[in-house]
């Protein structure tokens, strides 16, 4: 009964994924018809108001030089008032020291002087300050210039050259993803994380054989590519023969959507910071089912034990393979940080995964300081779509003369390399926290 009821729920999903696929196609190519008219309108209404452009550019330049003389005037009256105050008081110290019969040698002040030597660092430091290169990583990455997908987030960007056909499309738009776009995948969504969490009740039920481990793997990643028929995300795989299938794997991390798309491929053991609320749900129901580890990234106790039990499950036969997110926290897909050391001082050998979004259809990029999982969850799928890029890399294995920090220095830069990412050095953790001490 069981049996059939199974077979029953992986044809469905079969047949349903396989339907989605189909008609995300002809969607996705109906959003790039519409991206290249927006496109093109927006190009269009740059090319029709160029002389606006260049009118307000002159109003422009010449506020500024009336601005500036009436400054260069303020100054100049200015300086003849401090000159004539200044001939005052020279005249009336004469008349003291005269009547006093003393000289007294005048010295510049010393905090002025000072002032005056560090006016340069000062100014280098706000150029750094202004040009920095790492803050802009823990934000959402601006539109590519002369492109717009409709999406009013990024609306602001755009407001200058909207007209009117524009500003219906946009509309339309609005209606249509906020009236039945939203409704349906909120439905969705809510029924797999429904769906999840009774398999997972029901699976955690099995004793411990072999035939349990690959049932749930088989059901999981039903569940998984389900979930991503609702969201939407569509996925496109690379290098399909080098996908882990023991030890340590290796990934940037963009958001939490990384582990529904790579869990759509291969059962992984999670591991990450323990959460409240929907994601605390999932981790709960997840574990019922299958080996996962969630700790609290403050406690230096728990760290040092999930160490350990890392080590013993990578060394084990027979057990799913371990996924990792070495920067521990989500960037904005625009860079790779600094991998945490302690993810490649467990095994020699580790497989990396280079994952890329297309900010075209939608960002999904999580900024958890400033964005609850519940409006992320909105903002995803009020998005047309998510699409993404992973790549499965060859294994990598650790020098005889290399250390855990170069080790895992040299996987990043793979990473980056594979995915189309900048290299960074710093640590994402800077959004968080204050620098420490080596980084000072």
């Amino acid at each position: 009964m069981w049996l059939q009821l199974v077979l029953l729920f992986l044809l469905g999903v079969a047949l349903c994924c396989g339907s989605v696929r189909c008609m995300n196609n002809r969607y996705l190519s109906l959003l790039e018809r519409i991206f290249a008219y927006s496109s093109s309108q927006l190009q269009k209404e740059r090319r029709l108001k160029p002389c606006d452009e260049q009118l307000r550019q002159r109003h422009h330049r010449l506020s500024q030089l009336l601005s500036k003389k009436q400054q260069e005037h303020q100054q100049h009256q200015q300086r003849q008032r401090q000159r004539q105050h200044q001939h005052q008081h020279q005249q009336q110290q004469q008349l003291h020291k005269l009547s006093a019969g003393q000289t007294e040698v005048v010295a510049k002040d010393a905090l002025n002087a000072r002032m005056e030597q560090c006016c340069n660092l000062i100014a280098e430091g706000l150029r750094l300050v202004l040009e920095d290169d790492v803050t802009p990583r823990f934000a959402a990455a601006a539109p590519p210039a002369g492109e717009w997908n409709l999406l009013t987030r990024n609306l602001r960007h755009q407001k200058r050259h909207l007209n009117c056909r524009l500003f219906v499309i946009w509309l339309l738009a609005l209606l249509l993803r906020y009236s039945l776009l939203v409704p349906l995948r909120t439905l969705g969504c809510s029924g797999c994380l429904l769906l999840v969490t009774l398999v997972t009740g029901v699976l955690g039920q099995l004793p411990d054989w072999r035939f349990k481990r690959r049932l749930v793997q088989i059901v999981l990643r039903s569940c998984f590519r389900l979930a991503t028929c609702f969201i939407p995300v569509v996925r496109r795989i690379h290098n399909l023969e080098h996908r882990p299938r023991m030890g340590i794997c290796v990934c940037n991390h963009t958001s939490p959507l990384d582990v529904l798309l790579l869990m759509c491929d291969v059962h992984y053991s999670l591991t990450g910071q323990r959460h409240d609320g929907i994601l605390g749900v999932i981790q709960r129901a997840l574990q019922r089912a299958s080996p996962h580890l969630w700790f609290e990234r403050q406690a230096h106790g728990e760290r040092e034990a999930l160490g350990l039990v890392l080590r013993l499950h990578a060394a084990g036969r027979g057990k799913p393979p371990i996924l990792l997110f070495p920067e521990g926290t989500c960037i904005n897909n625009t860079a790779v940080m600094q991998f945490k050391k302690g993810s490649f001082a467990i095994c020699n050998v580790v497989y990396p995964v280079a994952v890329r979004y297309d900010r075209r259809y939608g960002d999904a990029f999580w900024d958890s300081t400033r964005c609850s999982m519940l409006r992320y969850i909105l903002m995803v799928i009020s998005s047309w779509s998510i699409i993404c890029d992973v790549w499965y890399m060859p294994a990598l294995k650790r020098r005889s003369t290399e250390t855990a920090i170069e080790f895992s220095n040299r996987v990043k830069a793979a990473i980056a390399a594979q995915a189309g990412l900048e290299d960074l050095p710093w640590d994402g953790n800077l959004k968080r926290w204050n620098p420490v001490r080596d980084w000072q």
